[in-house]
């Protein structure tokens, strides 16, 4: 008797959808969460691709930088991370000129928000003009903090450059209104 119970339990599959569902819940939610977060660091990339060019275009439009335009540049690139939290956000703005007949690409002035200064930045941009000439390098750093997955990995820091010359001055070169190496 004992053992036909046991026969007609081991048969009967009644239960086996709940079984799978249950076994399969916790994958498909990982998957879900880690499918947003995914879409939201995507989002959030371009957010800071957008903060880099916009300092870079606002300053770029002038013929000297004063610090009230660096100010407002650094503003507006914040405000273009909106909605989204700004309180990892930074930037790094630096002038560069290429001296003598080497062509040494040099910090003219620099400006640093909420950031430590990108350093490599002058390496980056060997080549990009002549003798006298400059441009401009905007850095953006900003900490992305996932909603979901956060609790299985680090923050995702997103550093984006972005080097631009200034178009109303022949040479590309931006000067500081105030003379000084930080404006």
């Amino acid at each position: 008797m004992v053992f036909r119970g046991f026969i007609r339990w081991l048969k009967d599959d009644g239960a086996t959808a709940a079984v799978e569902a249950a076994l399969l819940f916790p994958f498909l939610m990982l998957v879900l969460c880690g499918t947003i977060d995914t879409g939201l660091a995507l989002v959030t990339n371009q957010k800071v691709t957008n903060a880099t060019q916009t300092v870079s275009d606002l300053l770029t439009r002038e013929i000297q930088a004063t610090p009230g335009d660096i100010d407002d540049a650094i503003i507006a690139g914040r405000m273009a991370m909106m909605p989204y939290p700004t309180t990892s956000y930074g930037a790094d703005i630096a002038s560069i000129k290429f001296i003598g007949t080497t062509k040494v690409p040099t910090v003219q002035w620099r400006r640093t928000f909420n950031m430590d200064a990108n350093t490599e930045v002058t390496d980056r941009t060997e080549g990009l003009g002549a003798q006298n000439e400059g441009v401009l390098a905007v850095t953006v750093r900003y900490v992305f903090t996932p909603v979901f997955t956060s609790y299985f990995g680090a923050p995702i820091v997103m550093k984006i450059e972005s080097f631009a010359r200034g178009r109303k001055v022949a040479t590309g070169y931006i000067p500081c209104s105030t003379g000084g190496s930080s404006c």
